[in-house]
Formats: structure tokens, sequence, C-alpha cells
């Protein structure tokens, strides 16, 4: 072979064994990698190192998230309930130190730091050695905090997560919005919700160990955390709940704002809100048949059927994952029976019999009697029945009885009360949302309580709302209501309580935003952050205020209107819109649904200058 193709050959070999030693580097990285994040994640963060504000409890410590920016570089961030004009205390291992811009600190030590201001630092662990990375502190200020801890460290949010119904034993640590301890106790977390359950930032439930005021609230045993994953401007809960108080009902939940930390990492922004329960939760008056069936059980006897109940309105889609022993029907509704969670044969027997007595007299002509004898008014209570409708139609929720819309009967009474009211985060916008339309005009002039049918029931099967407000006694009464009590309530919680709500969650919407928005962010992307829930927040008070406006000049004069109802295919949703004869539906209130512009009158294409002169139904299949 001569020196040439030995050369080459050389050189061959020498560019084979770069190539591999380059990817054998490359491997080495990505694994060292994927091993500094585990570490990160699994061993520093949650059980060594955690801040906290200076003078406040050990257990309200907040950990380091690690992460990797686009960049590849190793972030250590903090979220801690926290003003920039206060130190930062570390809690940390004897063994574990901080290192941040070449200072060295210990357990115990104070920081004094800027927000969002990119520092430079190690996490010491003797055992395991350094690692290094940009430590950056972002204070979630001027709102309580709720700081819940898990027992085991195998039940913590992975555990809560995996599967409905997985609950774990902790403590609640509550600290008001000026830094003082206002509760501490054991409780069982679990996450809360049906449609939210999905949702990437989950709601909480606590159980106390017993009946407990936090932060000047009712004394109650079980209390929830609402994500409000739905309603970026975080107010539409809070405005329906103090208007739904203000407006008489005694069993309305309260609620406060606060950040949320479990096991140590901040979960954002919730609304704290006591429970709609009758075992420890708002419904605290009526009598609870759940402990005095666990009562029955231990000493014998037979139980009593009469009351307290609390159920739920929805369709069958809802409750697939109910335990079908608390599910009954009627021919317009399926309902939920939501204490006791224990029923008895016997206590399903009897709500059953009682809900459909109602809903046949409920449905008969104003005057007629069911075959008991009686008619609607002898079964609903009229003035919670009332504020259930005003409460669902100034909204115009989404959810309006197909989901979280409750009644009870109290014990020894043959009567149905409406509410409490709850569950009000896909009103208002999302029902344009539904229908593809962003436009809130929709919404506003529409009449919500017209528009919903069960689906695969009966077709007369409206909802028990609608068909109370055909009862012209009810009706007349509702508008006197609206007028005199709700109208200027809600007026008044527009200005004086969900302007100030907005100005307080500020500082909180953003961080919130920008933790469970993804991590790679900046000081611009909060104060983006905030921005955007001030905007929305204001939209949706705007909103409010539009909807009170359209309702007050149509229950005026509703005999001088024509309706305009758009059958929405595959939709339990009909849209009906009220028209004054003689003029245009207008071009912003022409609903777009599946991308289709096109709607019929029998075989007449309907536009937004057809001239409405008479009730009508349109469709999207000419002649129909």
């Amino acid at each position: 072979m001569n020196r040439s193709s030995e050369t080459t050959k050389k050189r061959i070999w020498l560019f084979l064994a770069i190539i591999a030693g380059a990817l054998f580097l490359l491997c080495v990285a990505i694994v060292y990698k994927d091993s500094r994040a585990k570490k990160y994640e699994d061993v520093v963060i949650y059980e060594t190192v955690g801040f906290v504000s200076d003078g406040a409890p050990d257990e309200t410590a907040s950990g380091v998230y690690a992460h990797f920016n686009d960049d590849g570089d190793v972030l250590f961030d903090v979220f801690l309930n926290w003003n920039e004009k206060d130190g930062i205390r570390l809690v940390c291992d004897r063994d574990v130190s901080v290192s941040l811009s070449g200072v060295t600190y210990r357990d115990g030590d104070i920081l004094s730091v800027e927000a969002f201001e990119e520092i430079p630092g190690e996490i010491n662990v003797d055992v395991l050695g350094s690692a290094a990375g940009i430590f950056r502190f972002v204070g979630v200020n001027d709102l309580p905090s709720v700081h819940l801890g898990t027992y085991n460290k195998d039940e913590g949010k992975e555990y809560l997560t995996q599967e409905k119904g997985n609950t774990a034993s902790g403590f609640c640590t509550v600290i008001d919005k000026y830094g003082d301890e206002n509760f501490a106790g054991n409780c069982s977390l679990s996450i809360h919700g049906n449609t939210s359950w999905n949702y990437d930032k989950k709601s909480y439930q606590i159980n106390l160990e017993s009946d407990s005021s936090i932060l000047g609230m009712g004394a109650q045993r079980k209390w929830l955390l609402i994500s409000e994953f739905a309603d970026i401007s975080f107010l539409k809960d809070a405005i329906m709940y103090k208007l739904s108080a203000d407006i008489g009902d005694i069993y309305s939940p309260e609620f406060c704002y606060v950040n949320v930390y479990l096991d140590g990492q901040y979960e954002g922004l919730y609304l704290l809100t006591q429970k709609i329960e009758i075992d420890g939760g708002t419904l605290h008056g009526l009598n609870d048949l759940e402990a005095a069936n666990d009562k029955m059980q231990m000493m014998g006897g037979a139980p009593d059927v009469t009351g307290g109940y609390l159920a739920e309105l929805g369709v069958y889609e809802t409750m697939t994952d109910e335990d079908q022993n608390l599910i009954f029907e009627t021919p317009h509704r399926w309902i939920r029976i939501k204490s006791p969670n224990n029923a008895t044969a016997g206590q399903k027997e009897y709500i059953s019999g009682l809900v459909n007595e109602a809903e046949q007299a409920l449905y008969l002509r104003d005057g007629q009697k069911n075959d008991s004898g009686k008619i609607w008014s002898d079964y609903f209570d009229t003035a919670s029945w009332i504020r259930q409708f005003i409460l669902q139609e100034i909204s115009v929720n989404l959810d309006t009885e197909y989901s979280s819309e409750f009644f009870y009967v109290k014990e020894n009474e043959r009567m149905l009360y409406g509410g409490p009211a709850w569950d009000f985060d896909r009103s208002l916008t999302d029902y344009i949302n539904f229908i593809e339309n962003e436009r809130l005009e929709l919404a506003v002039r529409s009449i919500h309580n017209n528009s919903v049918s069960i689906p695969e029931k009966d077709p007369s099967g409206i909802m028990w709302l609608k068909a109370l407000d055909n009862h012209k006694d009810f009706h007349e009464e509702m508008k006197e209501f609206y007028y005199d009590v709700a109208e200027p309530k809600m007026r008044r919680i527009l200005v004086n309580d969900a302007e100030k709500w907005l100005e307080d969650i500020g500082n909180s919407a953003g961080v919130d935003a920008i933790k469970n928005g993804g991590y790679d962010f900046t000081e611009d992307d909060f104060d983006d952050a905030v921005a955007t829930c001030q905007k929305r927040g204001k939209q949706i008070i705007q909103g409010f205020n539009d909807r009170l406006d359209f309702l007050h000049g149509y229950y005026r004069n509703e005999s001088d209107y024509v309706t305009v109802t758009f059958v929405i295919p595959t939709s339990r949703f009909n849209l009906v819109m009220p028209v004054m004869p003689g003029d245009t539906i207008g071009t912003a209130a022409l609903p777009l649904y599946h991308d289709s512009m096109d709607w019929y009158f029998g075989d007449e294409l309907f536009t937004t200058e057809t001239l409405v002169r008479e009730d009508m139904e349109l469709t999207q299949e000419k002649g129909r």
C-alpha cells in the first residue's frame, strides 16, 4: 500500500473517530441535562430548599422551580408571597447552602433581591454536589395566601391528579394580606370539579377537621379553591356570588381571592369559597341526612325520608361518572342527588316522587292542576326561583341547568327551593364563544332562558326556569323584583366591588398567567399579563352593564318585540333575539356557526338586511 492511500485511510478513521466522539458527547450532554433536571425537580427542589418572606412561618416557604429555558440555560424560579421592600429568608437543611452572585447563604440567612432580577448562583448539597443556574424571584403580593402541604411525599400533586377521588392527608396554613397567620390546621386534599378536572390549572377541595372560619368567612368544614382557569378576568363567579347574597340567598357562598401554594410550589390565583353542601358546607341550616343515615346504620331504625336534600339539575352526559344510585329522571330532566350521598332506596324514591309531581304541575298552564290536585306554586318556592332565574338571565350562563345548578328540599316540606347559586365562570362571553362568535352583542341582546332544551327528552322539555317564567304571576313578580332589587344591586356591585377586585388581583393575575403559561418569561411578559387581565376584566364589567341596559329596556316593553330564533344544529342551545318589528337584526348579531352564513326562514334566505315583522325561526336548511 502506498503512502498516499495510508494517509487517506488515517484521515477517514480520524474523521469517523471525531464524529463518534461528538455523538458520544452529545448523548452524554442529553443524559446529563435530563439527569440534572430530574435531580433539581425530585431532590433539591421539594425537599431541601425553600424561601419565605422574612417573618412568615417556615411552612409557607416556597420551593424552587428548576427548568431549562429555550436556550438550554438552567433557571431557578421562586414564586413567593413577598414585597420587594421585605427580605427573603432561606429555609433549608443543615447540609445545604445557596450561593447568589458569589455570596453563600445558609438556613435562616436573609437575602435582599429585586423581583425578576436574573442572579447567577448555585444550590449546594453535601451528598449531591452543586447545581448551577440563574435565580429569579417573583413576588406575589397584596392578597392572602393559602399554603397546602401533603404529609406523604407519594401523595403530592401527581398522585392527586392521577385519578378522580384520590385524597391526601396534609395541612392548611392561611396567611392574611397583612402577613399574619389566619388559620392553621390539618386537612384532607383532593381535586375538585367535573369539566374543570381536565384543566391544566386544577381546583382543589379542602376538608378541615372541624368547622372553621377562614379570612372572616363563616365557619365551615369543606372549602374549595376554584382555579378560574376558564375566566381570564377572574371576576364572573365573584360578581354573581355577591349578587346572589345581596338579593337574599342566605346559602350563597362567601369567597375571597387568594394565592395558593401546594407542597411549596405556587399554583396561582384562586377564589377561596365555601362548598355548596349540607354536610360541612353552606347549607348548614338543613337536616343532614348523611349523618342521620350513618347513625341509623349503627343503631338501627327507619331512615328519615322527608329532608333535607340537595339536588342538581343536569343532563345525563354530565352524570356518567356519578353513582347511578343517586341519579333519577323525569319526563323533562335528569337529576343528581348531591346530599345525602348515601341515600337509601326509600330516600331516592321520596325525592324522585316529589320532583316528578312538581314537574308535572310546572308544565301545566296557569290554573291547571296535576294528578295530586296542586298547581306549580304548591311545589316551587317563588322567591328563591325568581332569584335563580334572574341570576342566570343576567349572566347568560352557558351551564344553566346543564351542570352545577342546585335546588334543595327542607325537612318536612314538600317544596323545591332554587339555589344556592354556583359556577358562573362560563357566563356572558362563553355563551358567545359557544356559537363561535366573539361579538359581545350576541350575549347582550339574547333572551337566555328561552334558548335551552334538553336533548333526548320530551320536545317540550325546556328549562325549568323558562317553564316557571311561562306562568304569568311568576313573570310579573320576577320583573318587579328585577327592577326594584336585582338591577340596582348589580349596578352597585359593578361600580363598588368589581372595579376594586380587579385592582386587588392585578399583581397575582399577572404572576398566575406567566406561571401557568410557561416559564421562559420576562418582566415585560408579566406586565403584559397584568394588562391583559385588567382589559378583560373591564370588558366583563362593561358587558354586564350592557346586559342590564338591554334587560331594563326589554322588560319594560317586551310586548312590543318579536323574536328571531336561530336553531343551532347539534346543540342544546338556540339563540333567541328580540327585535322591534320593522327593524333588522343588525350586522353584529347574526351568528356564525360552522363557518356558515346561510340562515333560512322557510325558503327565504335571512340576511342582515332582512326586515323582521313577526316571530321567525331560522334554520340552516332551506325549506325547514
